[in-house]
Parts: C-alpha cells; sequence; structure tokens
C-alpha cells in the first residue's frame, strides 16, 4: 500500500503523482540498470585499455586521464539508462521532477545548502573520530593531493559540475522520489542519503562513509523543499568545490 507524506506539501508528494509511478518492481528494475551501467561499463573500458596497453594497472589506480575517461564513461552510461527510462518511472516529466533552467532562489539554496552540508559534513566527522577514532579523508582527496595541471582541472571540472549532475539525478531524482512512493518524507530522506554514503564506498574509503549519509540528508532536504534539482546540484557542486579549493589552493583537509 501507498502511504502519503506528511511533511509540509511538495509537488513531490505522491498523493500527487499518478497511480502508476515509481511502481516498485520498474524501480528495481531501473536500479539494476544504474548499477550495470555504474560498474560494468567502466570496468569493461578499464580491460579494453589495459588489454591495449594503453593504460597500465597503476594508471587506473591513480589519478589519471586513463580514470577520468572511465569515470565520465560511468556517468555517460547513467544518463543513457536515467534520461529515457525516469520520466517513463515516474509517469513525470524530468521538468516536473524538478530538472529545469535553475533560477535565483536555486542558487540561494544552493549556497545556503552547501553551508549546511559542509556544516553536517565536518560535525560529522569530529563526532566520528571523537568516538571510533575514524578519520574521514576520502580516497578522492588523497588523488587530488597529487594532481596538477591538466589533470586537477579535468578532476575540479568532475567533482564540481559533472558528479553533482549526474548523482544528483541519481540519488535524489530517481532513488530519493523512488523511495518516496512507499514511505514519508523522514524516511525517504535517511534511506536515500543512506544509499547515496554506501554508493560510495571503496577500500580505504569507511571513514568517509557516515559525513556523507550526513551531507546526502541535507542534499535530499534542499531537493524535497525546492522541487528543483538544480538547487541540490548547486549545493553539491559548491561544497565539492570547497574542498577542491582547500587541497588544491590552501592544503588543507
Amino acid at each position: 500500500m501507498v502511504k502519503s507524506s506528511t511533511s509540509a506539501p511538495s509537488q513531490l508528494s505522491p498523493t500527487l503523482w499518478p497511480a502508476d509511478a515509481f511502481r516498485w518492481y520498474a524501480s528495481l528494475g531501473v536500479l539494476v540498470l544504474v548499477l550495470l551501467a555504474m560498474i560494468v561499463a567502466p570496468t569493461i573500458a578499464a580491460a579494453i585499455l589495459y588489454l591495449s596497453h594503453m593504460a597500465s594497472l597503476r594508471d587506473l589506480q591513480t589519478l589519471t586521464w586513463q580514470l577520468m575517461v572511465l569515470q565520465f564513461i560511468s556517468y555517460a552510461c547513467i544518463l543513457l539508462v536515467l534520461v529515457p527510462l525516469l520520466p517513463l518511472l515516474a509517469q513525470r516529466s524530468l521538468a516536473q521532477l524538478g530538472l529545469r533552467a535553475p533560477r535565483l532562489s536555486d542558487l540561494a539554496w544552493g549556497i545556503g545548502g552547501s553551508i549546511a552540508m559542509s556544516i553536517a559534513a565536518t560535525l560529522t566527522s569530529v563526532a566520528q573520530e571523537a568516538l571510533v577514532h575514524l578519520k574521514s579523508d576520502e580516497v578522492q582527496v588523497h588523488l587530488l593531493r597529487s594532481a596538477h595541471g591538466g589533470i586537477a582541472l579535468a578532476f575540479a571540472f568532475l567533482a564540481c559540475v559533472a558528479a553533482p549532475f549526474i548523482e544528483e539525478l541519481t540519488f535524489r531524482g530517481f532513488v530519493f522520489n523512488a523511495i518516496l512512493r512507499y514511505v514519508p518524507v523522514s524516511g525517504a530522506v535517511v534511506a536515500s542519503a543512506v544509499i547515496f554514503g554506501a554508493v560510495h564506498w571503496q577500500p580505504g574509503n569507511a571513514g568517509a562513509i557516515f559525513p556523507l549519509i550526513a551531507s546526502g540528508i541535507v542534499l535530499a532536504l534542499v531537493y524535497y523543499r525546492t522541487v528543483s534539482l538544480p538547487a541540490s546540484m548547486i549545493t553539491h557542486g559548491l561544497f565539492n568545490a570547497f574542498t577542491v579549493v582547500a587541497v588544491l589552493v590552501f592544503h588543507q583537509t
């Protein structure tokens, strides 16, 4: 049975959706396709690069052009899945899901959201280190510290533009709405944030999971309150930009 949200009114409330929007089995199918696009496509591309001697194992494990290409391949494949299938799944257009031209209000929410996201991630990191002595450094931050020139600029574009666009479309436009179809908004916010954090896991990255979950909560709240993917994309992009500038310019974090 579909449960309606008990939060403040929003265009994202399932009570306003078509009855067959985000059927659980259809959502699960799209999720599988997204995961395949995220994992299988770049894995195949990596194998081709390696077997053709265009990349060594080290090239695929450090911040190189080859690694950047693999990430862009992953993002492109996710777009190929979500752009045609998300409107069919939601029974609503991408614009109705919040993918539209940004407005001044989106910029304002993005700036405020990025500040809130920074505070949430920092407080979670501090609490985590104090309680379990686990630092929150991300693998990507360690890679960025060694980047220079064009690689650093390409990574900055990836982190501040490409990643926020693809990840907000995926985790807020798709995952959050799919969960919201069946649980109250508070549950959808937390569940989508947990998935957001978990998907970012990789060896050596465990300490970043809880700060990422806290960040995902802020991103979901910004999206729900504004019904605007540009607002959450700007929030996400500015937050990542703070990290990039801190590492590359001020050599912090």
